[in-house]
């Protein structure tokens, strides 16, 4: 299993929650959020819900569909994903960002397995207030670590790819973790670091032979 981050790794923009702050004009509102979940003083699911009280009320959930369907995929994300199933891996998208658009990039990719977090609507469509907690943005690995058990996958077995700080706990707990860019906090634990999403094949590569050698 191949256990991909979404923003900034399969698709360009860095936070489906921040591009949608930036088109309401709260982006620092959202920040003095993402201290107090950063410093320990809210979960995430409390932090959803503070992100969500920013934005207009009497909003549908159609209006942030709409916001977030014009996305950038990495230029590299088809290909690499593509071979990355030709050499006979499951793929799993792994965000604490939105599903509406995580689901969106995997239909673009083809791919079915998607963790990410919602938005709970009323009846009418129309947001409540409160998210639906899915996965937590500096614990992607416990969201993983349940869907895997229920596929019969270990962590071991698994990479985890991802781009950000936030995706150290991720990248630690999996078999082999792989850090896109240079982060320093991700450069120290994980197994790979790479410049490119098209560097993964190769690394891949590499860990089927020593695996291959050590059988």
């Amino acid at each position: 299993m191949i256990a991909f981050d979404l923003d900034g790794t399969l698709v360009e923009d860095r936070s489906s929650w921040k591009k949608i702050h930036r088109h309401f004009g709260v982006e620092e509102l959202a920040r003095n959020n993402m201290q107090l979940y950063e410093s320990g003083k809210i979960d995430y699911e409390e932090f959803m819900r503070r992100d969500i009280a920013l934005w207009p009320s009497e909003l549908h959930l159609n209006d942030i569909e709409l916001l977030l369907s014009k996305f950038a995929l990495n230029s590299q994300a088809r290909v690499v994903t593509s071979e990355i199933k030709k050499m006979g891996y499951e793929i799993v998208i792994v965000s604490a960002g939105l599903d509406l658009l995580a689901n969106k990039v995997a239909e673009a990719l083809d791919l079915t397995i998607v963790l990410a977090n919602g938005l709970q609507t009323d009846f009418r469509g129309y947001l409540t207030g409160n998210g639906i907690f899915r996965v937590d943005l500096l614990r992607k690995d416990l969201a993983l670590e349940n869907a895997l058990r229920s596929l019969g996958v270990s962590m071991r077995e698994c990479m985890a790819v991802g781009d950000s700080k936030y995706d150290t706990t991720f990248l630690q707990r999996a078999g082999f973790g792989v850090a896109v860019g240079k982060d320093p906090d991700l450069a120290t634990i994980a197994s790979f670091v790479i410049n490119e999403l098209s560097e993964l094949i190769p690394c891949i590569g590499s860990i089927e032979s020593k695996l291959q050698a050590s059988s």
